[in-house]
């Protein structure tokens, strides 16, 4: 708590100074000697806490606290009186202190009335702040941040440290925020038919997820499997997501938990999205050691030079075999299947005479990196096989060259007013059959990419340091700079001026 103490008599501003900085952790963050100099301060300052005298020069307490009040400045007072000036509380009370202390100031009654003013603080603060925006703070704060935000947490949600607390973290694979919403909803509604009470289901943001806090559950062991068998089903029904799961004491260890969670979300790539991964799953996995299979990589470059496409079909699938059905660990599986489609590119680009550009598979080798499972993995691995080696690629070129048309035509025009009816005009056929052919041929529907493309071009200008971040919405195409703010936020997780700080 950040404290404020404007106080003219010297003994006494001296006697508080060493109660704070003895008896507490609270920091004095400024001292003033009268009202003037107090208004100055608490708004440069902004304290948590101001600590008062009723009668000063220039500008005496109460003055001071009245004129904070007209000018909107929110403030939590105590005021510092001798019992014959009592009739100058109650006026102080109703300017909206919340507490007085009696001069000459007792050590234990002054502590005392701290730690209540602070509760009673938090308390207030927390009231105003909903539970999903206190959690989300709680994950993006400064270090020195955590406890306070911790403790507002706990007295909102009515959480001791000896409270165990069951952790659901859930991962739509979408981006798209109905999605999140109709989970969210529907997690709510699935508890709420397993008589299951006290509970949060709060979506962070597209880079965290969906946290389920289900509070008190020492006595209910069965958690993990409820949710595996009653609510999982139903969110897959609505779309892909990963969840994992576990527990803890107390919301001290709450955004390292989730930051856990969040990384078992990986080995979905080993387990699939089907169960619900946990820390006990992951350490009883055994990965085998695999290299990089040079000789295919130049044996099937060769191949597509020579026209060959039959052999290196052949290879393709050796690799396949060797490395993205091995033991091996995902995030070296993903490395060389990125590695090995980019081989299969460069050749093709290389020795391959048809006329039209492979800029597509830039997205396929992408999604093969962000893949969460191997059956997506190989999904994209074989796009890119079957679209470069297959003999009769007629119909396979026919649909990638429509999704170039439209990735050209966002390039080349993503600072306008483009929308998908625009797209599907450009190239000659529904909207409804172009939605449906982005999503199979690039994993997300025309909107996301979009957004994602024009989110991608702010990024790069943001890092630029050449622009207003204002300016910077009105060139990739967002009229509204409040709506590009959330839309960056939504995609990145943090605000773009939070991003120009991070980077």
């Amino acid at each position: 708590m950040r404290i404020l103490i404007v106080e003219d008599e010297a003994k006494t501003k001296e006697g508080l100074i060493s109660i704070i900085g003895k008896f507490t952790e609270y920091e004095i963050c400024g001292i003033a000697s009268n009202g003037v100099e107090g208004i100055r301060k608490i708004k440069e300052l902004k304290p948590d806490l101001i600590i008062t005298d009723i009668q000063m020069p220039e500008m005496d307490g109460l003055t001071m606290l009245r004129q904070v009040e007209q000018e909107g400045i929110p403030c939590y007072a105590l005021i510092l009186t001798a019992y014959s000036s009592f009739e100058y509380v109650r006026t102080a009370l109703q300017l909206g202190a919340v507490d007085y202390i009696l001069k000459p100031v007792d050590t234990v009654s002054f502590i005392a009335v701290l730690q209540e003013t602070e509760a009673r603080i938090l308390k207030e603060k927390s009231e105003k702040i909903d539970s999903a925006h206190l959690i989300w703070s709680l994950m993006t704060c400064k270090p020195e941040m955590n406890e306070q935000l911790t403790r507002q947490l706990s007295i909102q949600l009515h959480i001791n440290d000896r409270m165990e607390i069951t952790l659901f973290l859930v991962k739509p694979d979408s981006i798209d925020q109905e999605t999140a919403d109709e989970m969210v909803q529907c997690i709510k509604e699935r508890l709420n038919e397993l008589c299951i009470m006290n509970f949060q289901v709060i979506h962070l943001s597209f880079s965290y997820g969906i946290v389920v806090l289900i509070i008190d559950t020492e006595n209910n062991k069965h958690l993990n499997t409820m949710f595996s068998t009653c609510i999982l089903p139903s969110l897959h029904h609505i779309g892909s997501c990963y969840c994992s799961y576990a527990s803890m004491l107390g919301l001290a260890g709450l955004k390292g938990s989730v930051a856990e969670l969040n990384a078992l979300l990986s080995y979905a790539f080993v387990y699939g999205s089907e169960v619900i991964l946990d820390k006990q799953m992951v350490e009883k996995l055994k990965f085998s050691p695999i290299s990089y299979p040079m000789d295919l990589d130049n044996r099937i470059r060769k191949e597509i030079m020579n026209g060959d496409y039959e052999k290196a079909l052949k290879t393709s699938s050796r690799f396949k075999e060797l490395v993205i059905e091995s033991k091996g660990r995902p995030e070296l599986i993903r490395e060389y299947t990125a590695r090995f489609s980019s081989s299969l590119y460069n050749g093709a680009k290389e020795y391959d005479s048809r006329p039209e550009p492979l800029l597509i598979f830039h997205y396929f080798i992408n999604n093969i990196i962000e893949s969460k499972t191997k059956t997506e993995l190989i999904s994209n691995y074989e796009k890119i096989v079957n679209t470069i080696l297959t003999i009769n690629h007629e119909e396979t070129d026919i649909d990638n060259l429509t999704i170039l048309k439209v990735i050209n035509y966002i390039r080349d025009n993503y600072s306008k007013d483009i929308t998908l009816s625009d797209a599907a005009s450009l190239v000659g056929v529904t909207p409804e059959y172009l939605s449906k052919l982005f999503y199979q041929q690039i994993n997300v529907n025309f909107v996301v990419f979009l957004r994602n493309f024009r989110i991608s071009i702010a990024k790069r200008m943001i890092l630029s340091g050449k622009y207003r971040i204002q300016d910077i919405a009105d060139q990739v195409g967002f009229k509204d700079p409040k709506y590009f703010n959330k839309v960056f936020k939504t995609v990145c997780g943090i605000s773009p001026s939070e991003y120009k700080k991070v980077i």
